[in-house]
């Protein structure tokens, strides 16, 4: 089974919120990705702007940039 999760920060490293989900079974990427979208739509809903996302998995950073570059 997998979890996605993240946490989110202020600039200076500070703690706002944690999160996690449990996927069941997936690849990891889905898991990475699924974090993501998680965390994204939760600074979505509590109005953040300027995020920077990081993240250990480079086949899903490779994903992101190079469907961003695409759009």
């Amino acid at each position: 089974k997998a979890v996605s999760g993240g946490v989110l920060q202020y600039q200076g490293g500070k703690w706002i919120y944690g999160y996690n989900r449990c996927l069941g079974k997936c690849l990891v990427f889905d898991a990475e990705l699924g974090g993501i979208l998680d965390g994204l739509n939760i600074m979505l809903s509590r109005n953040f702007e300027n995020v920077l996302i990081q993240l250990d998995n480079m086949e899903a950073a490779k994903a992101i940039h190079e469907r961003s570059m695409s759009s």
